[in-house]
């Protein structure tokens, strides 16, 4: 199977169900393929052959690959074998295995949604795909297939132009780097591996621990109380000459796009949101796409782990959005650009806002330029 995958940098996965999603998953691959050559698009199990291990040949396709796209019906959550039985539930189901296999090998994930499907819940989907719900998805329509594949476009050039420069600099640095002393760890690469993923996601429970904290719906009222009061003050970090009016984004979300600078030297510009029913106010089911600038405004070099945007919904559970710039160096003057989409889940007023986290686990300003979102 993986022979058919050729050695060079930037290859693309299709996961998808022909029962629901061919026709979609066709097109993608022809455009994909135009754009980036049809060796470097992988949409199908077809050629593993007989006696292969099934579950292993799909993780070394998924794995040899750097992005993953999983497209996403109506019925891709329930769609039932010839038992009646979920297959997203079977172990052995070649969807799960490829989402699974991309998931752990930590490649990036970005969830395709067709036409009117939605993104699945946490609990709707087993363990180990619960961390899908977290990746930034792309609505995809073939009403507008051509808008929707150009914002594709994007994400994917951007996304295997770091791949081609990481290993453009790590075969710089080995080349340059003396022989390695032998190996003293003894510890099995899988445990080693795993050992490696956990400390590097170790932010991600540390940053569930701090903004976390008010769970109790009257304290939830006066933050919220508060924090509105607050937005109509000047930052004491930003600059007075810097200050600008609040923005006010279509649908009615009131954005504060001032510049702010956090104690870490970070500088928040541009920030925005808007959905996609502008200039109607947004409402359950819709995605909220939020976009900003961090600027480095030292004279040193800061080390991103990784940019998000927190989101808590109108009872205060976390829906924090998909992790970009991860393992980003942001050198002195050097600004970056990062997003995040939030699904509006359930009706009421949602909490949003930017946010880094540096190496050492140093975290932006809690709820940093926060703003709300009413959803009907």
């Amino acid at each position: 199977m993986t022979s058919s995958l050729p050695n060079a940098t930037g290859r693309i996965f299709i996961s998808y169900r022909r029962e629901e999603t061919a026709y979609p998953a066709g097109w993608l691959y022809d455009r994909l393929a135009d754009r980036y050559g049809g060796g470097q698009v992988f949409k199908d199990v077809d050629s593993i052959q007989l006696g292969d291990d099934f579950v292993e040949s799909i993780t070394r396709a998924v794995g040899s690959c750097d992005v993953v796209l999983v497209l996403i019906g109506d019925e891709w959550l329930t769609i039932t074998d010839e038992h009646g039985r979920r297959r997203l539930d079977d172990p052995d189901d070649f969807v799960r295995l490829e989402v699974q296999a991309a998931l752990t090998r930590n490649v990036r994930v970005i969830p395709i949604l067709v036409d009117t499907a939605r993104m699945p819940r946490a609990d709707e989907l087993p363990e180990s795909l619960a961390r899908l719900v977290r990746r930034q998805a792309l609505e995809f329509s073939p009403a507008r297939f051509e808008f929707d594949t150009s914002r594709l476009f994007k994400v994917l050039d951007n996304t295997l132009a770091e791949v081609r420069r990481t290993q453009d600099d790590g075969e710089t640095a080995a080349a340059a780097a003396p022989p390695p002393a032998p190996a003293t760890d003894r510890t099995p690469l899988r445990e080693q591996t795993a050992h490696t993923e956990t400390s590097r996601r170790r932010p991600l429970s540390r940053r569930a621990l701090l903004l976390g904290g008010a769970a109790a719906a009257v304290v939830i009222l006066l933050v919220v109380l508060v924090v509105a009061n607050l937005q109509t003050r000047p930052s004491p970090n930003a600059n007075p000459g810097d200050r600008q009016a609040p923005v006010k984004e279509g649908g009615g979300i009131d954005v504060d796009s001032s510049p702010v600078t956090s104690e870490d030297g970070i500088q928040l510009t541009g920030l925005q949101a808007a959905s996609r029913r502008d200039p109607d106010p947004p409402r359950v089911g819709d995605t909220i796409t939020v976009s900003y600038a961090l600027t480095n405004t030292t004279d040193q070099r800061l080390q991103l782990e990784y940019t998000f945007v927190g989101a808590r919904d109108a009872e205060g559970e976390h829906h924090d959005a998909e992790e970009m710039n991860e393992g980003r160096a942001l050198e002195p003057g050097e600004t970056i650009n990062a997003q995040g989409r939030v699904l509006l889940t359930s009706a009421g007023s949602w909490e949003m806002w930017p946010c880094y986290v540096l190496t050492g686990e140093r975290f932006c300003p809690d709820k940093w330029q926060v703003f709300f979102v009413l959803a009907e």
